[in-house]
């Protein structure tokens, strides 16, 4: 019995395939299986992994007679042998020791499953790569359905930075929803799991690196709100036919309702209007919270301030919260657009401190074909001589000294005004400084990055 069996679904993947396979077969938890799904790829995908698989005994090709991102995973799943189970999506990859870590982990605390934080990967310009953090709170605590059913909001957004149980998605049937494509067919999964789980983890640590800036990824599809609510009824429908009665399991789901249905829709508002489709799904949306509602499961006690009045304007004036999310959505792209183009102006840009801040900063200048950075510095000096992203550091004095006309782009949330002051003192003019105050949140971030100037 292998430790972790493996699933990699794929459709026309070529440019990503190779990667997604060396980061799998080159895992230091060698007793893994590899269960590949391909749903009719036309684009040498399967020729690719073909010639992986007959190099390495551990990975088996499958053919799906489906294009179903979840028929693809439940196949593999039936067809797992391990005592864990893991997902890659095949545009994406992961470090070296992944399975490994939340192998033994998931084994020594006798989980359900372990998940870990993931990156961000954004290409952005001539070849640049970067890999922006986002972390999973309250990591290192053992936490079971009970954690999820009293949160706001669910920390847990993806399925594919763990490694789960086999014998526990089976003793509880959890499956994704075989619906047609690939968009949003992990939330079934998800909230089953979460609403299903005895002991799970989350481990401080950064293995699953998730790709933003494939345009073909089912991220961008524009039938957001109705990929949303077919999980939505999918997981409801499992909820009634598994008999659950607990009213905090049928509270978590309707919190989550609102989620699916108001979060892509102001992401998706910043591109362009939602189609009649997707207007008649954020209908059957309302109708649906309106229920949950009259029913008490949703109280203001329970929901963040912002996604219960949200909640309310959605529901009681519909053509009010249309106008509100498309001035919000243009509020957002805004700020990132002003601040933009305020940089762009600048002859020489220093970016001041060399940390996962000014990964997000310089990210969001090089998607945005910027070349006017010129430096980093940093206080401190175990930092100076090194390069960051590929440019240098130096120390401020010396920054001040070799580009005494640069802009000063301050990127520090602990202590902004410090740094001001200490530039200040060494003569640099106040507008010549710019506090850089743009969200640190990956996948929010990367939905304006990917937009590029319009």
């Amino acid at each position: 019995m292998p430790k972790v069996s493996i699933i990699l679904p794929s459709l026309n993947v070529a440019g990503y395939i190779r990667e997604c396979i060396e980061s799998v077969v080159n895992q230091t938890l060698s007793d893994i299986e590899i269960i590949c799904i391909d749903a009719g790829s036309t684009d040498g995908t399967c020729e690719i992994i073909k010639e992986y698989a007959d190099k390495d005994e551990r990975i088996c090709l499958i053919h799906s007679d489906k294009k179903s991102y979840g028929y693809q995973i439940n196949l593999g799943m039936d067809m797992a042998k391990g005592e864990y189970l893991g997902i890659v999506e095949t545009d994406d990859c992961v470090e070296p020791d992944m399975y490994e870590v939340l192998y033994w982990t998931a084994i020594e605390n006798d989980l359900d499953y372990a998940k870990a934080g993931f990156y961000t990967v954004v290409t952005p310009y001539k070849g640049e790569q970067y890999l922006l953090e986002s972390p999973l709170k309250d990591a290192g605590s053992i936490i079971s359905y009970q954690y999820f059913i009293g949160q706001q909001v669910s920390p847990d957004v993806y399925i594919w930075n763990g490694v789960y149980k086999l014998t526990f998605l089976r003793e509880y049937n959890i499956r994704l929803n075989e619906s047609v494509g690939a968009a949003f067919q992990d939330c079934g999964f998800r909230y089953l799991v979460d609403m299903n789980l005895r002991k799970g983890m989350f481990v401080d640590e950064f293995f699953y690196k998730y790709r933003r800036d494939n345009v073909l990824s089912s991220t961008y599809n524009p039938d957001f709100s109705r990929f949303n609510l077919a999980e939505c009824k999918y997981v409801r429908k499992r909820m009634e036919d598994d008999g659950v009665t607990d009213r905090e399991k049928w509270a978590f789901m309707a919190r989550e309702t609102v989620r699916m249905a108001l979060s892509p829709y102001l992401t998706y508002r910043g591109y362009r209007q939602p189609n009649q489709e997707n207007l008649e799904a954020l209908d059957e949306f309302r109708r649906i919270i309106i229920r949950d509602r009259e029913d008490g499961l949703l109280t203001p006690e329970k929901m963040s301030k912002e996604h219960w009045i949200e909640m309310r304007l959605f529901t009681e004036k519909p053509e009010a919260h249309k106008e509100y999310i498309a001035i919000k959505a243009e509020t957002n792209y805004s700020v990132y657009k002003d601040f933009i183009y305020e940089i762009a102006k600048k002859k020489q840009i220093i970016v001041f401190c060399a940390g996962k801040m000014a990964k997000f900063a310089l990210c969001l200048m090089r998607i945005n074909k910027l070349e006017n950075i010129v430096a980093f510095c940093d206080n401190s000096s175990e930092r100076w001589g090194g390069r960051y992203m590929g440019y240098e550091i130096l120390p401020p004095e010396e920054a001040v000294r070799r580009y005494p006309d640069a802009h000063y782009l301050i990127a520090n949330k602990k202590s902004p005004e410090e740094i001001v002051k200490q530039l200040l003192d060494q003569g640099i003019r106040k507008e010549n400084m710019t506090v850089y105050k743009l969200p640190m949140n990956a996948l929010e971030s990367t939905s304006l990055f990917l937009r590029g100037l319009q």
